[in-house]
């Protein structure tokens, strides 16, 4: 895990990156997800953005709700978040997932985790995070789970070598998740509402512009990538070739 929060501080410490990359360079998967997240929210919530990065979500979905928390185990990142038009309705703390609680935070309206769980080290590290997420969502409450899954990465690979295109490759701090193995968990603590996946996106960005631009690399902000992701977020149930997934759960 040290690894881990010393690559982000130090992506926090980088000025060539904006708030929009700094916790991910695909300026345009970030707008779908955060876009999908707005739909999901309601003016009443209290909510807590777990693993916030820099804020750049949290920033976002605050007009939307009555509350929201940012938290992140990168002081840095949360130094950066803090420092740029922090929202009335806002705040930021530094914060473990894998030591939150009610105790320290209160109970939420609303969780949200997006990419944040997949930079833990493995499934039972994995398990305890989730667990405390269930942990501060009040009974009845949500959880907006925005995360990668092993599944949708694997088919995507599996088409891309299908038009001759080489597999993505391993980011080095990132387990996905198992689609089957995590809602088995999750059901102890929550109800499945619905899935969303973004497929739509990852075909088009990750197989259709790939090929269009070769020999040139593909550039995350090409028009191309903007139009996926407004198509995906008209179509928001295709999970085939998703390398992340939203579940939309309910706090039993």
């Amino acid at each position: 895990m040290s690894d881990v929060k010393q690559f982000w501080d130090a992506r926090a410490a980088d000025p060539a990156l904006d708030a929009s990359q700094v916790t991910h360079p695909d300026v345009w998967q970030r707008w779908l997800e955060i876009e999908t997240i707005k739909k999901l929210v309601s003016p009443h919530d209290r909510a807590i953005d777990v693993g916030c990065g820099a804020g750049y979500a949290t920033k976002q979905i605050a007009p939307l709700v009555k509350e929201i928390v940012g938290v992140d185990f990168s002081a840095g990142m949360i130094a950066r978040a803090a420092a740029d038009a922090v929202p009335p309705n806002a705040r930021f703390e530094v914060g473990d997932v894998l030591s939150l609680s009610a105790a320290r935070f209160g109970v939420f309206d609303v969780a949200v985790t997006v990419r944040c769980l997949i930079n833990l080290p493995d499934w039972p590290t994995q398990q305890a995070a989730l667990r405390n997420i269930a942990d501060v969502v009040r009974p009845g409450g949500r959880y907006i789970f925005v995360e990668g899954l092993r599944d949708g990465r694997a088919a995507l690979n599996r088409l891309r070598e299908a038009v001759g295109l080489e597999r993505m490759p391993t980011v080095w701090h990132n387990l996905d998740f198992d689609r089957a193995e995590t809602l088995g968990f999750l059901n102890a603590y929550f109800h499945l509402e619905r899935e969303i996946g973004f497929g739509t996106y990852d075909a088009i960005a990750r197989v259709v512009h790939p090929l269009l631009v070769a020999p040139d690399p593909p550039a995350y902000t090409a028009k191309i990538n903007e139009i996926a992701a407004r198509i995906a977020l008209e179509r928001p149930d295709d999970l085939e070739n998703s390398r992340a997934v939203v579940f939309c759960l309910r706090r039993r």
